[in-house]
């Protein structure tokens, strides 16, 4: 057994946040595992993508809409810190292990001010977005090891025994931006996850 991948701790916090705020009895966040960029393309941008079916309002017309409400989670690359050697004790070759910081960005977007006439919700949007950032802040700081199982099959090692921790979520400067011509609240937010890997032959 090995340290998850990137992959596998994306579709890991999918799977932690999904409860949190995913749900229709949460904040109804659509939550992707990937870098959605359909709405980058065409003239106006379609935003259809990060719209969330589960969150929807009526307009004064009776059209049911979809309110902008997505986390996208994605890798920003990785680094490395290899085990040190121990030259006096003549051991050239690195024991134990390395450890691999993954870092992932988490892009939350919610769509600013209401949404039809007859939108139930009545908080203010940026309130929310808050909302939703803080509801994925505090799950994160109570799952050191991302929800991920120590113990696997058979009682080896699982996912969770090979994470050494992670840097909780920082939200350096949420922004407004526009997303096929709606103004939208957007925090891109950095999360380093430690893992180690044992090395060969230890």
């Amino acid at each position: 057994m090995s340290g998850p991948t990137a992959n596998e701790i994306k579709t890991q916090l999918k799977t932690l946040l999904t409860p949190v705020i995913g749900t229709g009895g949460t904040y109804k966040t659509l939550i992707l595992d990937y870098m959605a960029m359909a709405f980058t393309t065409g003239e106006p941008e379609d935003a259809t993508v990060i719209q969330s079916s589960l969150d929807t309002a009526t307009t004064q017309g009776g059209d049911t809409v979809k309110r902008i409400n997505c986390l996208m989670i994605t890798e920003d690359g990785f680094g490395q810190a290899p085990a040190q050697k121990d030259s006096t004790r003549l051991e050239t070759r690195p024991r134990g292990k390395n450890i691999v910081t993954r870092k992932f960005l988490l892009t939350s977007i919610y769509q600013f001010g209401k949404v039809g006439q007859n939108d139930p919700n009545v908080t203010v949007s940026e309130n929310v977005h808050s909302a939703i950032n803080e509801a994925i802040r505090t799950e994160l700081n109570k799952n050191p090891k991302l929800g991920f199982a120590v113990v696997g099959v058979n009682g080896v090692a699982g996912p969770g025994a090979f994470i050494e921790g992670h840097d909780g979520l920082q939200n350096p400067r949420p922004y407004l931006d526009g997303f096929g011509g709606t103004a939208c609240h957007v925090s891109v937010m950095p999360l380093t996850v430690r893992v180690n890997e044992a090395l060969e032959g230890n």
